[in-house]
C-alpha cells in the first residue's frame, strides 16, 4: 500500500506539509496509510493525545514524575555559603567537602584546559583559594546538572547533551550580559541561566512519544513552545521549573528567572535577573552556536526588556559576539590537560 510520510513536527497543518526546523531532532517520521482515513487517524490521534495531556495539573508533574533532578545538599550550602557576607574560603570548602562525589567533579573541572593551571589543584580549600568563591560555586552548580541534563529530552524531540549545550549557553550568555549591566550580580546570572528550563526536565517525563501533540500545536498557531504548552496543558515550563525551584528552596530571585524567562515584563517586581535570562535565552537560541534546546521555530524577545537593561542593537550585537567567545571557552571545562 502507498504510504505518506508526514512530519510528527507539523502533523496537524495538512494538506499544507513544511518543515519548521533544520535540526536532526525534528527529523521523526510517521508513516501512516495513504488517504483520507490515514490522515483521519492521524489528527484523531493528537487530539486525543491533547485531550489526556489536558487533564494533568501542575501540582501533579511535580509530585509525581518519577526521577525528577535534585541539587545535592552540599551544592545549596556552597550557593548560600558564597553569598554570606561571612563566609571564608574555608568554610565555602567544607561544605563542598561534605559531598565527596560532587568535590571530585568539581575538582576535576577546576583542573579542565579551561583555568589552564600550571599546577595541579588538589582540595576544596585550594580550588576557592585559586579560582575563588564564585567560579566555585559555578563549578558546584555546573557538577551538580550535568549529569542529568546531558540526558535525552524525549517529550522536546531533544537528543542527548542538545539540552545540556542550550542551558550552559543561556547561562554563559546571561553571565555576559550581567557583566555589562550589573557586574556584581554575573555568577548569579549564571545559575539562573543554567536552570532556567528545569521545569522541561519534569514535563519531558509526561510529554514524551506525545510530542507530537505539542510540535503540531506551535507550528500550526505559529506559537513559541511555551505557548504550545500552555494550550495543551494549561500551564508552561516556566511555571514547572519556579515549583521545582521553590522546592529546593533556592533564592527567590533564581525561582522568579526560571518562572518568567519567557515573559519577563509579567514579573510583580522588575528584576533584572529575569530581564538577562530572558534576552540571554533569545541570544542563545538564535546565534547558532548550539542547539535549538527544545525552543521551537519561534523565539520570541520582548524588547521591554532590553530597554529596561539599557542595551541598544549595537551592543546586542557585540554581546552577542563576546557569548560566542565565552561559550566556546566554557566547553574547554570539558577537556582535560595532556599529563606533562
Amino acid at each position: 500500500m502507498a504510504a505518506l510520510i508526514v512530519w510528527f513536527s507539523t502533523l496537524l497543518t495538512f494538506p499544507r506539509i513544511r518543515t519548521v526546523h533544520n535540526s536532526p531532532a525534528y527529523a521523526k517520521l510517521l508513516v501512516v496509510p495513504f488517504g483520507e482515513h490515514g490522515i483521519r487517524w492521524a489528527v484523531m490521534y493528537a487530539e486525543d493525545t491533547a485531550a489526556a495531556l489536558a487533564q494533568l495539573t501542575l501540582d501533579e508533574v511535580v509530585e509525581k514524575t518519577p526521577d525528577l533532578p535534585a541539587l545535592p545538599a552540599a551544592t545549596l550550602a556552597v550557593m548560600r555559603e558564597s553569598q554570606s557576607a561571612t563566609s571564608t574560603a574555608h568554610s565555602v570548602a567544607r561544605y563542598l567537602s561534605q559531598d565527596q562525589s560532587l568535590t571530585a567533579r568539581v575538582l576535576r573541572l577546576a583542573n579542565s584546559a579551561f583555568y589552564g593551571m600550571q599546577r595541579r589543584i588538589a582540595s576544596p580549600d585550594e580550588a576557592v583559594i585559586i579560582l575563588g568563591m564564585r567560579a566555585v560555586r559555578n563549578l558546584a552548580m555546573i557538577a551538580s546538572t550535568y549529569h542529568w541534563m546531558d540526558k535525552p529530552l524525549r517529550g522536546y524531540a531533544l537528543e542527548p547533551h542538545e539540552f545540556w549545550e542550550h542551558s550552559l549557553s543561556v547561562a554563559v550568555a546571561s553571565q555576559v550580559l550581567a557583566q555589562s549591566v550589573s557586574p556584581g550580580s554575573s555568577d548569579l546570572a549564571f545559575t539562573c541561566g543554567l536552570l532556567h528550563d528545569l521545569g522541561k526536565v519534569a514535563l519531558s517525563a509526561w510529554l514524551e512519544n506525545r510530542s507530537v501533540t505539542l510540535n503540531s500545536v506551535a507550528a500550526r498557531l505559529d506559537l513559541t513552545t511555551d505557548q504550545a504548552e500552555r494550550r495543551v496543558l494549561g500551564f508552561d515550563h516556566q511555571q514547572v521549573g519556579g515549583k521545582l525551584a521553590e522546592k529546593w528552596n533556592l533564592p527567590k530571585v533564581i525561582v522568579e528567572a526560571i518562572s518568567y524567562h519567557h515573559c519577563p515584563s509579567t514579573v510583580e517586581t522588575e528584576s533584572p535577573a529575569v530581564d538577562i535570562v530572558h534576552v540571554a535565552d533569545y541570544m542563545a537560541s538564535t546565534t547558532q552556536v548550539t542547539t535549538h534546546g527544545g525552543e521551537g521555530i519561534h523565539i520570541y524577545l520582548d524588547k521591554a526588556a532590553l530597554d529596561r537593561l539599557m542595551i541598544g542593537d549595537d551592543e546586542m550585537q557585540g554581546l552577542s559576539e563576546e557569548f560566542a567567545v565565552q561559550y566556546e571557552n566554557y566547553e574547554k571545562l570539558f577537556i582535560q590537560p595532556k599529563a606533562a
